[in-house]
């Protein structure tokens, strides 16, 4: 591991930081859909309600706590790879794309493998 870190290291835990927070966001959200006896004017009904509230904490739980994880887990080259594939998730979304192109490009590149203990 080399004596210093690389900056996409620290931009890619700004951008795990913001996605751990917006899917917790989308699970605070989904409360709204759950708790809610009758949605004002959300134009669905109860049942539609209580499925995208659950959909939404399904998938926003688990989403945030793979954004977390990161944070706790040492510089490893299956690290490498797993802090890859959150890359691109952000790549899913048109709106993360000018985020997530750019920390690809940079996280692709031997000073960022090397950090992670990859040949």
């Amino acid at each position: 591991m080399p004596d210093h870190t690389p900056k996409v290291i620290c931009w890619f835990k700004v951008y795990a930081a913001l996605f751990a927070a917006l899917y917790l966001a989308c699970a605070a959200l989904s409360l709204v859909f759950l708790i809610l006896r009758e949605p004002v004017s959300l134009d669905m009904s109860r049942e539609e309600a209580l499925i995208t509230g659950a959909l939404m904490l399904i998938i926003g739980l688990p989403l945030c706590a793979a954004f977390i994880l990161p944070f706790f887990l040492r510089p490893r080259p299956w690290v490498w790879v797993y802090d890859l594939v959150l890359i691109c998730i952000g790549l899913t979304s048109p709106c993360c794309m000018p985020a997530s192109i750019p920390l690809l490009v940079y996280w692709l590149k031997p000073e960022a493998r090397a950090y992670f203990g990859r040949a």
